[in-house]
């Protein structure tokens, strides 16, 4: 195994350290001319204060809604006092954070930390081969014994970390959410299913059946025929066709391709995936499906399943049956939404599409302008051990102990049923309030660290998501199919985009036209086909391959 400053092949060590960008090479960095005797001294990795005399980082982050204030915030003013060491915020909110994120990456005035701030892939490769951020891998050697046990004990978490030429510019969120891990779910209205004395469907033609019994046998009971059997939006985990898709073929919406023994398969023009589009003309075709599922938004998917004179909404794809209800309205219709297993298709298969764990990239950089890069990777560091909350009584995510959360007496057991409880939660997260940073900082979570809070009633829906996953969606999964998470050479990103782009467009486009009826999917497939070319799948599916070649070595 590699050390964490040995991320460079030894034949680019001699060119990396012949440039300027890569200071890495020669030690600890020293931007804006210093030495590292004019920095101020930092402590040794795990002790506190991190600095004696206090000092300022600038740092550029995305204002999450739910945080009052980060300045005057209590968990910043804490853990100020514990480091001694200030920081500036500069807080864009979302809606306009990629474009100002893009303006501070472009000029001269770079803040010394960007922090959960969109900051993609590719610009992290891009600006981290440039030198506008600082390579991390001795500073984490050195000062970074959390992190290091995550590389460590997740060897997984690597691929996140090590760009092209062996350096890591950025760190990642990195948990281990067994529900998000299989986003694409369905979910019933098991009102209407009692109503008409139907069983949970487990084959697609079980779906047609209740579909249609739902469209004509009044389910709502409100003598109109205005039920909407199924129904989606174009939001992430809305769209219909990704859970439908999951009885036909292995289906990844965002790139249109899977690994098989290590080949890059694409799967948009596949006999599954043209199977799939006839169900979906079908659903449509019978007025099964609403076809503006594809283009409308979840509030109006809410709308239907919320209207007062009864629920006009049978079934719907969501992470969450909160993504197109209202949760705890008085009409009580977010409990009336059930899970549905992914269906067996025609071939009697299901193909579970499993995301692995949810890990966000490129989360947390020091850029050149960084006056103690040491300080600021001690800084962060800490964030990346969970235990530091029961041992300090503060966290991030949850607040205050005694406050927002409480430890408990061993005996209790938390979401899994297996993984000890240690504390109770009292405030559910998400609560607006100034007293913690919610989702701001990057941390590093496995599924043992992040079910340590007890079950409560106040917790059911995420017992409900836990379950619903384990045992309806992870026996299919499908994970070793999936497409793993790519770093591409700085020479092939701009090519990778322009392809994707016009690749996904095809699909989607197509897709589209094809269960809508505008085209017809047996005599217009060769057009489709002949699109795709042009639009380069075959360089597509080359620069993927040869990428995800270099990234497996």
């Amino acid at each position: 195994m590699r050390t964490f400053s040995e991320g460079v092949s030894k034949r680019l060590v001699w060119l990396l350290c012949g440039t300027v960008v890569l200071s890495g090479c020669t030690g600890n960095p020293s931007p804006g001319g210093e030495t590292a005797a004019d920095q101020k001294k930092v402590s040794a990795p795990g002790t506190f204060p991190i600095v004696d005399e206090k000092i300022t980082i600038k740092l550029f982050t995305k204002h999450d809604p739910k945080v009052e204030d980060y300045a005057t915030n209590e968990f910043t003013k804490w853990y100020e006092e514990k480091t001694n060491i200030h920081i500036d915020w500069q807080t864009v909110p979302v809606s306009a954070l990629a474009e100002k994120l893009q303006v501070t990456l472009a000029g001269g005035d770079l803040p010394e930390v960007i922090m959960t701030a969109g900051l993609t892939p590719s610009q992290l490769v891009a600006y981290g081969s440039q030198g506008l951020f600082l390579p991390l891998n001795d500073l984490i050697d050195q000062y970074a014994p959390n992190i290091k046990k995550m590389m460590e004990q997740v060897p997984e978490s690597r691929k996140y970390l090590y760009a092209p030429d062996g350096n890591i510019y950025g760190l990642p969120r990195y948990s281990e959410n067994v529900h998000t891990s299989m986003p694409k779910k369905l979910w019933i209205n098991q009102k209407w299913l009692d109503n008409l004395g139907l069983q949970m469907p487990e084959t697609t033609e079980d779906l047609y059946n209740v579909l249609k019994a739902f469209k004509t046998e009044d389910p709502n009971g409100n003598g109109k025929a205005d039920e909407i059997p199924f129904a989606g939006a174009t939001q992430d985990n809305n769209e219909p066709e990704s859970f439908i898709m999951q009885s036909f073929l292995f289906f990844d919406r965002d790139t249109y391709v899977m690994v098989e023994n290590d080949k890059i398969v694409f799967t948009g023009d596949s006999e599954g995936y043209k199977e799939g589009l006839k169900y979906l003309r079908r659903l449509i075709q019978e007025g099964l499906l609403a076809p503006e599922s594809f283009t409308q938004d979840r509030k109006a998917l809410t709308a239907l399943s919320e209207a007062p004179e009864g629920a006009r909404l049978g079934a719907a794809p969501g992470l969450i049956w909160t993504q197109f209800s209202v949760s705890n309205s008085p009409l009580g219709r977010d409990k009336e939404f059930v899970p549905v297993p992914i269906l067996a298709g025609p071939d009697g298969k299901r193909y579970g599409f499993d995301k692995g764990e949810s890990v966000i990239p490129a989360e947390f950089v020091i850029t050149k302008n960084a006056k103690n890069p040491e300080a600021a990777i001690r800084w962060i560091d800490f964030f990346y051990d969970s235990s530091q909350m029961l041992e300090t009584g503060m966290s991030p995510s949850y607040g205050i102990e005694g406050v927002h959360w409480e430890k408990i007496e061993p005996g209790k057991f938390g979401l899994d049923g297996v993984t000890p409880a240690e504390f109770r939660i009292l405030v559910q997260p998400g609560t607006p309030g100034n007293y913690y940073w919610n989702q701001s900082v990057p941390s590093y979570s496995t599924v043992k660290t992040m079910y340590r809070y007890e079950v409560t009633p106040e917790m059911d829906s995420e017992v409900v998501l836990y379950n619903t996953t384990k045992e309806l969606y992870k026996p299919y999964s499908m994970l070793d199919k999936k497409l793993p998470f790519l770093y591409f050479m700085p020479e092939d990103l701009a090519k990778y985009g322009d392809l994707q782009k016009n690749i996904v467009g095809v699909v989607r486009q197509f897709m589209l036209k094809f269960v809508t009826g505008n085209l017809d999917i047996d005599k217009d497939w060769d057009k489709y086909i002949q699109e795709l070319n042009n639009a380069g799948l075959k360089q597509y599916v080359d620069i993927l391959q040869e990428t995800y070649d270099k990234n497996k070595e």
